[in-house]
């Protein structure tokens, strides 16, 4: 059976937004123990003479700049960031080492008070991180519709944008070209990446619509429903027989119908463990009694 009768194109799970690395927690002083994985251990020389349980004192972090897209929205809003990036470890022999993902907080009643005093009531972390202004201006958006001239081969193709890689927009190759920044989507299927001057706007698409006020166009509701939870107006609700995130099709079917939830979407999950329903309501009432309405008479349910 298809679980999700209006299936929502997926932003990142909230359960995965939980799983952060310790970086947002730690502070310049913090005391840490390196616990290296066995696998990056095979693949760098880094830590050839850190062994597991070498302690270090935190010293610094690199700076790191965060592009926000104006979809698949979940905590922040569209814009560019800064926020603490890798730490850095002093050791007692004074060299200084990275610690990325090996090491571990020697405090753990202390991290445990961070953590919590980071998260919302919904659990969800909100990561320190400084607005630094709105997302650099280019040519199109996300879901406008395009034509691409790509110059390898003088082929012409009507596509859509998809994503749009800030972080290389001002990079050359090296043959002194533009970095092709753009991810572009062929209408039949597939994607590739395209330089700016190779794209001519034909119609803005919903997103440029959306953050610009203007009328959007569906074709049906289960567009409208994907493009509203894509843009971040849903919140993932909790199962309140477990306070998780996980549900049985049975207990969603069951909150739609009594008004808790509005829809929801299903993961594969990991290694075959099997689906995963992720329960959505939209902060839109009107959008969500009509995803609840449609979801329910997909299961033969009448509200």
């Amino acid at each position: 059976m298809n679980y999700c009768v209006l299936k929502f194109e997926h932003s990142q799970p909230k359960q995965k937004v939980l799983q952060m690395t310790l970086t947002e927690l730690l502070q310049i002083g913090d005391e840490v123990v390196f616990k290296v994985d066995p696998e990056r251990r095979a693949w760098t020389d880094i830590y050839n003479d850190v062994p597991d349980g070498t302690k270090g004192i935190v010293c610094g972090f690199y700076d790191a700049v965060i592009y926000e897209s104006r979809v698949r929205v979940l905590v922040h809003q569209p814009g560019v960031y800064h926020r603490k990036g890798a730490v850095s470890v002093w050791l007692s022999d004074g060299r200084i080492v990275p610690g990325d993902w090996s090491i571990e907080m020697v405090d753990k009643d202390q991290e445990k008070r961070r953590d919590a005093a980071l998260r919302g009531a919904d659990g969800i972390l909100r990561t320190p991180q400084v607005r630094l202004g709105d997302l650099p201006e280019t040519k199109v958006w996300e879901q406008d519709k395009v034509r691409v001239r790509f110059p390898h081969d003088g082929s012409e193709h009507e596509m859509t944008i998809g994503r749009i890689d800030y972080h290389h927009m001002h990079q050359r190759r090296n043959d002194g070209s533009s970095w092709p920044f753009y991810d572009v989507r062929f209408m039949e299927g597939g994607s590739t990446s395209a330089e700016e001057s190779w794209i001519e706007l034909i119609e803005r698409g919903n997103v440029w619509k959306y953050y610009n006020n203007q009328p959007l166009v569906f074709t049906d509701l289960k567009e409208e429903a994907s493009f509203f939870h894509l843009v971040g107006q849903t919140e993932e609700v909790r199962n309140p027989k477990n306070n998780l995130y996980s549900w049985t099709e049975e207990e969603v079917l069951e909150a739609i119908m009594n008004g808790t939830v509005h829809g929801f979407s299903v993961d594969s999950g990991f290694f075959g463990s099997g689906p995963y329903i992720n329960a959505q309501r939209f902060k839109d009432e009107e959008l969500g009694k009509r995803v609840a309405k449609v979801t329910l008479e997909g299961f033969g349910i009448t509200a």
